[in-house]
Formats: C-alpha cells, sequence, structure tokens
C-alpha cells in the first residue's frame, strides 16, 4: 500500500462519521484517484483499530463512534489547589490513543483553554495514565513535552521525586465556579480528527440535598451498568489488546446508556466495585475480573489456538524478520544462504524438494536485493543487537511449537506463563521489524533495545522454567508401564 493511498485512507477514518461499507471506501477514494482492490480495503480496515466492524458488511469509525458522546472525570484536589488538570487517560475510550493526551484542545464557553503546568509525586502522575497499562505509564509521562530531558533509560525505568505533566488551565473554569474536590468535568468530542473537547463544568451543590441525592443514585446505576457491560465483555470476547480496547468495545456497545450528561467516570468506577479490577496479565496488565488471573486461553479464543498448530504456520515468517535474518548473514559474512536456511526454517529438511527448490529461490532473490544497498559499517551498531534478538527470537519460537503441539491440552499450562510466552514473542517481533530498516539507530535507542532485550532474556528464563516442567510432565502422564 502506498503512502498517498494510506494517507486517503487515514482521512476517511479519522472524519467520516456515518455507518459505511466497503463501498463507500471506494467512492471516497475515487476523489483521491487511488486505485485498490476490495480486498486490500477489507484488510486494512478490519485490522484497525480506528474501525469497529458492524453486522451485515458495515463498518463504523472511532470518529463516528464517539463524537458527541458524553463523558466525565472528576478533579483531584492537588488539581484545584494548583489551578490546572491533566487530561491523561481520562478521555479514554473517546479519543484517539495515538495522540499524546496534551495535545488535545479543550474548548469551555466558546474559549480555547490555554495549557499549565501541573507539578505532583510519581505515584499520583501515575494514576493519572493507569489506564494505558501500569507498566506503560512512566513512558506516557516521559513522553510529555515538558519532560524531553527525563531520560527513563539511564533512571532504570524510575520517575525523579518531582514529576511535571503539561495540564489544561482551569483558571477560566474558577471565574465561574469555586471548585472543589471531586466535582466532575463533563466532556464531549466535538472535533474527533483536531481533537477538540468541550468541556462543562458540573460542580455539586449540597445545599440542594434532594438535587444532589438524584445525582448520587444515577452515578450507583451507572456504575452498576458498566460493571454489568464489563462482565459481559470478558465473557464474549475475552481480554483485549489494551485496556483501552476494551473499554472501547463495551462504551461504543452500551453508548446510549453510558454516554449521558448523568454519566460517571472509570476511576471512580474502578473505586466503586468489587467485580472488576485491573489485574496482571503476563509483563502487562487489563481489565479483568478482579482478583483473578486473566487466562492466555478460553472460550473467546479456543478455537483459533488450537488452529495454530498446522505445520504451515511454522512456515510462514514475517518479510521483516527474514531481512533481519539475511542481513545477520551479511553481517557475519556468510555468502552460502543455501548453507543456512534450516537457521530461518527450522523444518526446511523435512519440505519436499518442490518446496525447498520455491523457497530457495525466493531467499536468495531476496538476499540478493539486500546485498545491493548492504553497508557492513553502517549495521555495525545495529549488527550485534540483531544478532541478539535473533538468538532469543529462536529459542521463544522453539518453545511456542512445543507448546502449539499440545493442542487442547495447552490450557494445562500454567496461564500466566503462557500469556507472558505471547507477549515476548509479539514484542521481539516489533524489535525485529524496527531492526529491519535501514536507519541509524542512535545511542539512547540503542540502549533503551538492549535493555528491552535484557528484561526479554529474563522474562523467557522465568517462564521457561515453568512451561517445560508442565510440558515434561504432560509428556511423561502419556507413557503407561505395562
Amino acid at each position: 500500500m502506498n503512502e498517498s493511498l494510506e494517507e486517503a485512507l487515514n482521512i476517511f477514518l479519522r472524519t467520516y462519521k456515518e455507518i459505511f461499507t466497503v463501498k463507500s471506501v471506494m467512492d471516497f477514494l475515487a476523489y483521491f484517484d487511488c486505485k485498490v482492490s476490495k480486498q486490500e480495503i477489507i484488510k486494512f480496515i478490519e485490522s484497525n483499530e480506528k474501525v469497529f466492524v458492524l453486522e451485515k458488511n458495515m463498518y463504523i469509525t472511532r470518529a463516528g463512534a464517539f463524537s458527541d458522546m458524553y463523558f466525565s472525570f472528576t478533579l483531584l484536589q492537588q488539581e484545584i489547589d494548583q489551578g490546572v488538570f491533566v487530561p491523561g487517560d481520562r478521555l479514554m475510550p473517546f479519543v484517539d490513543n495515538d495522540c499524546l493526551s496534551c495535545s488535545y484542545t479543550f474548548e469551555y464557553n466558546h474559549k480555547m483553554l490555554p495549557h499549565k503546568i501541573f507539578e505532583t509525586d510519581p505515584s499520583t502522575a501515575k494514576s493519572l495514565f493507569i489506564l494505558y497499562g501500569e507498566e506503560y505509564s512512566a513512558q506516557y509521562i516521559a513522553a510529555d513535552p515538558i519532560n524531553e530531558d527525563l531520560n527513563l533509560v539511564n533512571n532504570n525505568f524510575e520517575l525523579p521525586p518531582h514529576v511535571q505533566l503539561t495540564g489544561i488551565s482551569l483558571s477560566e473554569i474558577q471565574k465561574d465556579f469555586k471548585l472543589k474536590k471531586g466535582d466532575r468535568i463533563l466532556c464531549k468530542v466535538v472535533d474527533w480528527n483536531k481533537g477538540i473537547i468541550r468541556i462543562q463544568p458540573l460542580a455539586d451543590n449540597k445545599e440542594k440535598k434532594l438535587q444532589y441525592e438524584e445525582k448520587d443514585i444515577l452515578l450507583q446505576q451507572w456504575n452498576e451498568l458498566l460493571e454489568t457491560s464489563i462482565l459481559n465483555s470478558l465473557k464474549c470476547i475475552g481480554p483485549c489488546n489494551s485496556i483501552e480496547q476494551q473499554l472501547s468495545f463495551v462504551f461504543y456497545e452500551y453508548r446510549k446508556e453510558l454516554c449521558t450528561k448523568d454519566c460517571g467516570s472509570i476511576h471512580e468506577f474502578l473505586d466503586y466495585t468489587k467485580k472488576v479490577g485491573i489485574e496482571s496479565f503476563g509483563v502487562e496488565t487489563r481489565i479483568w475480573k478482579k482478583g483473578e488471573d486473566v487466562p492466555a486461553i478460553g472460550d473467546w479464543n479456543r478455537d483459533f489456538h488450537y488452529d495454530q498448530t498446522d505445520c504451515n504456520q511454522v512456515i510462514k515468517l514475517p518479510d521483516y524478520v527474514l531481512d533481519c535474518y539475511l542481513k545477520d548473514f551479511l553481517y557475519d559474512k556468510k555468502n552460502d544462504i543455501e548453507m543456512h536456511l534450516e537457521e530461518i526454517f527450522p523444518i526446511f529438511n523435512t519440505m519436499s524438494d518442490k518446496d525447498k527448490k520455491v523457497l530457495t529461490l525466493q531467499i536468495i532473490s531476496r538476499n540478493d536485493i539486500l546485498r545491493e544497498r548492504y553497508n557492513w559499517f553502517a549495521d555495525f551498531s545495529v549488527g550485534l543487537i540483531r544478532k541478539r534478538i535473533l538468538k532469543l527470537y529462536e529459542k521463544v519460537r522453539f518453545l511456542v511449537s512445543e507448546v502449539e503441539v499440545l493442542g487442547k491440552k495447552m490450557e494445562s499450562l500454567p496461564q500466566q506463563e503462557l500469556v507472558t510466552l505471547s507477549q515476548l514473542f509479539t514484542h521481539i517481533l516489533k524489535l525485529l521489524e524496527l531492526l529491519s530498516l535501514d536507519y541509524e539507530v542512535s545511542s539512547e535507542e540503542k540502549s533503551a533495545i538492549e535493555l528491552s532485550i535484557e528484561g526479554m532474556e529474563c522474562n523467557f528464563e522465568d517462564v521457561k522454567f515453568q512451561l517445560k516442567k508442565a510440558i515434561d510432565k504432560y509428556q511423561a502422564e502419556q507413557f503407561k508401564v505395562i
């Protein structure tokens, strides 16, 4: 997919608000003189998290799903004292999750509110980004432009004792309201593409006791509905790719009931509920049943996991992984590619002669293309890192193949270790995709990648011991003494 086509598709996903079909997309692309097949469009939109797949071959964008939908959050005492609020994860899942929260524009009484710096402790700062995943909160904080000099890698990913965050000034609102802790800010996205959010403070007035009690009852009902909705989501589709994605499905499906002017907030809900919490999911976190481990396999993905045992899955290899292997051979000055094909494809020697010949010709052709532009000196700084991650990739891939051979018995394995193994495999592939690109890695990026690899190596050794122990136990039980 070329850049102009992808750009046109992204414009569509960011601005189109109505329910649409593939034909709607093709008609839109016609204005840009972009030619693309129906299958390419389906593949693009159905793999894009900015799209909800509906019934009868229909779709809706996040922009269409969440524009003009109400959501809210409550103010912290620290924020009121400093006259500022931090968007953080409070806009989730109604906005573009790929943008920094401080990049959004907030409108109050037809005025755009200015930015203001918020100062706090690490614990409070992390709590404002917890829905991105506790494991990533420090990285989101470090990505704030005010923290451009903060080097998490050199500080072992620990935040300093005093943290600054880019927030939104409350000065205009405080001219009209005497704000206090717990006062609610009602929000709605009025321009999803540009990231413009209109806000209205809902300050409690306890002198109007009956009105206050009514709001309290409505908030409890909202919390109960969200609790039921999330539990239904977990039962039907299991844990999603992120907390944000899970919430997006819930709030879209129940938007008429949840996105009202009497809505609560996700942070308040998590304080209220005794059934839902943020739980460990391998090396990450997800929304799940409070106090329970998030399983790797359930009704939502059981058939998918068993289908992966097909040998054809082992042969398939992403192009960027193949490129990394071939660049590694060039780095080591290995010229006879045919002698090293089994390193790339462990089942190479079990393939038919015809398949071997076709695969060998394809790889030699790709290697010739890479060799033409390969520069050993330019690759020197990346070469050792790539070699290290490929070595880990082979170990993880082998363990994954051992696990998949078990089929249905996979469910008897330790679930958290199984989740971690899957996450390691995904993270390794992302790193290999990055290292397959032809660009110079900065010393800071190099340190971050090396630290990441070191962490993955440690995690792998931990899960390998537990999974191998379970696999060996299962295999031993298959033998009976006669």
